[in-house]
């Protein structure tokens, strides 16, 4: 049997984890080149010989695909895979999986529960005013998750995890789907409009698509309950992000607390920054070491799988 064709593309930022990568499923039947800052796999020397494709962030489409008539699996260690075109890669027959793992959802789940803690109960003032060798002086401004109104927007994986982990915080939950999802005494399911209106919290959990990008857009932020807290772990573009240094939303909202961004990392000069109320990270709030290593043995699973012709562990279906 000829060897296969592997090509692992990604950003430089990922060199370690995409080299480990590289050795733990290279062999004498699957040869491995790992290639760094691609704008489209296509870029890459020897792309139309490639029959495993593994995208740590590098768009594919159609197209690309068409340029690499052997193409015959496209693997994502990550959970999201937007710039992937997945509809053209089943429409020519080629498998697609991506990292989906439950220390990922739980890892996300951990830490919105981390931002909200850390956004009501003012943590970054407090070490401020450390740092500044104050007290606080005045009423107390930070304020407890009891009796607090979460607004979830999505019912994924991620979201389910994150209403389990507030079962006992004794929290009204809202959530806004799409589709309607089975009832549970767990939550109250809102539309969106009434979500927005009525929380205290918003979290959108929700992959980044045609239909959600934009979708917390200036006009619904300023609907969010007045001093309402925003907390977006999911992507940049699903809230309008330009609408959130508008002085009139910054106003209104209260903490605005993000890890994704449009463009990531955050530019040093991004008016984001100059938030009155805010709590940034880059990309990394949830990037745990067990979601990591559960990423790394998924991706390993599924290369190895497309390796072999079987079926990857995550693949996604037809439609998918």
């Amino acid at each position: 049997m000829d060897s296969q064709k592997i090509l692992i593309g990604g950003p430089a930022s990922a060199q370690a984890f995409l080299e480990k990568l590289a050795s733990a499923v290279g062999s004498d039947e699957a040869k491995v080149d790992v290639q760094f800052g691609l704008a489209s796999p296509a870029d890459a020397p020897g792309w139309n010989e490639t029959q495993i494709f593994v995208s740590f962030g590098v768009p594919c489409s159609g197209a690309d695909m068409d340029a690499a008539p052997g193409l015959t699996a496209i693997v994502t260690p990550s959970l999201g895979y937007e710039g992937i075109d997945v509809d053209a890669a089943h429409g020519r027959g080629i498998a697609f999986a991506n990292g989906r793992v439950a220390e990922n959802f739980e890892s996300v789940a951990e830490a919105a529960m981390l931002f909200m803690l850390t956004a009501l109960y003012r943590l970054r003032d407090a070490e401020d005013r450390l740092d500044r060798g104050e007290t606080r002086t005045g009423p107390p401004r930070a304020r407890m998750l009891k009796g607090k109104t979460v607004g979830i927007i999505g019912h994924g994986n991620i979201a389910k995890a994150l209403i389990e982990r507030l079962q006992g915080w004794h929290t009204r939950i809202l959530v806004s789907n799409r589709s309607k999802v089975p009832p549970s005494p767990a939550f109250e399911q809102r539309d969106l409009d009434t979500l927005l209106a009525e929380s205290d919290i918003v979290l959108p959990l929700l992959p980044l698509t045609p239909e959600t990008d934009n979708l917390l857009s200036r006009s619904r932020l300023l609907a969010m309950k007045p001093g309402a807290i925003l907390i977006n772990l999911s992507r940049g573009a699903i809230v309008e992000e330009s609408a959130l240094f508008d002085p009139d939303v910054a106003a209104h909202l209260g903490t605005i607390a993000l890890d994704v961004f449009v463009t990531e990392p955050l530019p040093l000069d991004s008016p984001l920054r100059d938030l009155p109320d805010r709590l940034l990270t880059n990309h990394e709030i949830s990037h745990t070491q067990e979601n990591l290593g559960a990423l790394f043995a998924m991706a390993v699973a599924n290369i190895q799988a497309a390796i072999a012709g079987t079926k990857m562990p995550t693949a996604l279906p037809t439609g998918g």
